[in-house]
């Protein structure tokens, strides 16, 4: 396997990426293949041999993993194999591709949680939960958090909100001010600015009831000096020095008496329920962990810093419960992809059947950016559709959110986005719904995303509702001209399209492609549905009644170029083969 080995101390070029022996589990022990390590920055101490612990060279540094159980040892319950779980290691041996973790120590990740979430939250998580729990903001009271656009600040500002108090979070940039402030933070300040404690008085009126120190020294003095009498005064951090002398004047908050793992269930449950959000500042490939190091000790990572060990073969659907999201997670699961479906109730019927065929559901919102972030952060693709747009509000919605997708995937590296836009997007066709699709394409191409835009046709579903058994003769009403062939597609052909586009990225990757599988005119729509049904059917051609799209489908219509797709791609789902497997 992999794995980062530290052999001599020094600075981040320390970091070696090396080959070494797989572990094998022991008696009471479970091997875990790492999707994700988690780094801290008492790490980055050790690294440099100035930490509050020493480690014996050469070492693999990492306490922290998330990934599947592969193994088990002596004594162990072999249906832990396969479970997506977290686990610390016992202080070493997380920055590989894979790892022993003492079977005990193991905790099952919720669903709709990602590993990136889960791992953030197995050591800050626990932490904030734990200084949460024994300084007990209570509702009114001003809490100060420190570092607050850090890993367990940012969950200390969160838990702090979620209990009444009113929250004044300190941090050294702007931006991470700005995401304190997202994140529930009623005032924020810049704790470089030696006026920082005079701002803080003056903007809550007088002493602050709570503090959470996280950064220590001089920081975490003056913090301490802000708080009333009896104020309760929690220390856990010493990035800015040693941790703060204890003033009798206040009550200092220790830790509270739970196990740590019971406190990391709590947060994993918490966030797994939508009730905290897990901040991921940034994540790095196995071979850059000497610049992950380097980048928290810059002090400009908002959020946990996180490796990805073995970056799988993941892909975000979104629509994921929707007829073209489900195609394309089904067909992407029967290649061997490990499938993330963005749904916003992971415990819906629909999800879980997801689930069952061996996705991973991932609670989230297109409306909510951070949602999404956190479901997008360490994927290899992501499928892009968004919702059949119609009135001005849906269509607005519509882009928002695929230009929302965009950005996020180009903010995260994505590496191949495979959107579904819709054929003839890039007209002029004057059709709302067109027109937005064709505004998230420029925004992709502006961005210079690794991108694939495939444009499906007309929909063979949207033919399902002549299905119903009729009194008599089949009439299959359409705004077709006699004589027209529409242009159509099956969902299990976008979902070929996209598995194809995301096994072949060196073929499909720049490319805008118009997919269809089948043209019948109405009249053949209607025979087709005589042979699957046994019933008399036939086609009668109805007005637009002026709708744009129905005008656009008789003067110029779909041009995908069926002839070379059918030859690419033999097996494409004609119209009669689709009904016979749906009506079947």
């Amino acid at each position: 396997m992999r794995a980062v080995v530290l052999r001599k101390h020094g600075g981040p070029e320390a970091l070696v990426v090396e080959t070494v022996a797989d572990p094998a589990p022991g008696p009471g022990q479970a091997l875990v293949e790492v999707a994700v390590a988690g780094i801290t920055f008492v790490e980055t101490q050790v690294r440099a041999d100035r930490g509050p612990r020493r480690v014996e060279l050469p070492a693999v540094l990492g306490n922290g993993v998330g990934g599947t159980v592969l193994a088990v040892g002596e004594g162990v319950d072999e249906a832990m194999i396969g479970t997506r779980v977290v686990s610390t290691l016992n202080g070493t041996g997380g920055y590989a591709e894979l790892a022993v973790a003492a079977a005990d120590q193991l905790i099952p990740v919720p669903d709709g949680l990602s590993l990136e979430e889960a791992v953030t939250l197995l050591a800050d998580g626990r932490t904030a939960v734990g200084l949460a729990r024994a300084a007990a903001p209570r509702p009114g009271e001003w809490v100060l958090v420190e570092a607050a656009g850090g890993g367990v600040g940012g969950l200390l500002v969160q838990l702090a909100s979620a209990a009444g108090a009113r929250v004044v979070g300190a941090a050294s940039s702007a931006a991470k001010r700005r995401h304190a402030e997202l994140l529930g933070a009623e005032v924020t300040v810049d704790y470089t600015d030696p006026r920082w404690p005079d701002e803080v008085r003056a903007a809550v009126g007088g002493p602050v009831d709570v503090v959470f120190d996280g950064v220590g020294g001089a920081i975490g003095a003056a913090a301490q000096t802000l708080l009333r009498d009896g104020g309760r005064f929690s220390a856990y951090g010493m990035a800015g020095g040693p941790m703060t002398t204890a003033d009798p004047r206040v009550t200092q908050v220790g830790w509270p008496e739970a196990d740590p793992r019971e406190l990391a269930r709590e947060a994993l449950t918490l966030a797994a329920a939508g009730g905290l959000r897990p901040t991921i500042g940034g994540t790095f490939p196995l071979e850059s962990a000497a610049e992950a190091h380097a980048a928290i000790e810059s002090r400009t990572v908002t959020g946990k810093t996180l490796l990805l060990p073995a970056r799988a073969r993941t892909i975000l659907v979104t629509g994921a419960t929707g007829n073209q999201g489900g195609a394309v997670a089904r067909a992407l699961l029967g290649r061997g992809w490990t499938v993330r479906a963005l749904v916003r109730d992971p415990g819906s019927t629909a999800a879980r059947a997801l689930a069952e065929l061996g996705a991973t559901p991932h609670r989230g919102d297109l409306d909510d950016p951070a949602s999404v972030r956190a479901a997008m952060t360490g994927v290899h693709g992501v499928f892009s559709v968004q919702p059949f747009a119609w009135t001005e509000e849906e269509l607005a919605a519509e882009m928002r959110r695929g230009v929302t997708l965009a950005d996020l995937a180009r903010e995260l590296n994505v590496a191949h986005l495979v959107y579904s836009s819709v054929g003839g997007a890039e007209r002029d066709t004057g059709i709302g719904h067109f027109a937005s699709k064709a505004a998230v394409e420029r925004h992709i191409a502006a961005l210079r995303l690794p991108a694939t835009i495939l444009r499906p046709v007309f929909f063979m579903t949207n033919l399902l509702h002549y299905a119903g058994t009729p009194d008599g003769e089949r009439v299959i009403a359409l705004p077709f001209a006699p004589g027209q062939r529409m242009q159509l597609i099956a969902a299990e052909d976008i979902g070929h399209f996209a598995a194809e586009a995301f096994d072949h990225p060196r073929e499909w990757i720049g490319r805008q492609v118009e997919i269809a599988g089948d043209a019948l005119t109405g009249a053949e729509i209607a025979a087709a549905y005589e042979r699957v049904t046994g019933t008399p059917t036939r086609f009668e051609p109805q007005p637009t009644g002026g709708e744009r799209m129905y005008e656009w489908f008789r003067e110029s219509g779909y041009r995908a170029d069926l002839d070379a797709l059918r030859a690419e791609h033999p097996a494409l789902l004609r119209f009669e083969s689709f009904l016979r497997s749906r009506l079947s």
